[in-house]
């Protein structure tokens, strides 16, 4: 049996594999989490302007 080498195909599309995974983990994931939590905090905000703070 010979050994083949992997297809040129194979090895761009890793490469592409890698740069998606890295944009997600270092890009997409920390901009939804601070867009989400802006968003609570806009939402807390909002609506502690509207009914008050709560007494105690």
């Amino acid at each position: 049996m010979t050994e083949q080498c992997p297809p040129k195909e194979n090895v761009s599309s890793k490469k592409d594999e890698l740069k998606a995974l890295g944009f997600i983990i270092f890009i997409l994931f920390p901009a939804l989490a601070a867009t989400f939590v802006s968003v609570y905090g806009l939402i807390i905000w909002i609506s502690l302007t509207f009914s008050g703070v709560a007494s105690h």
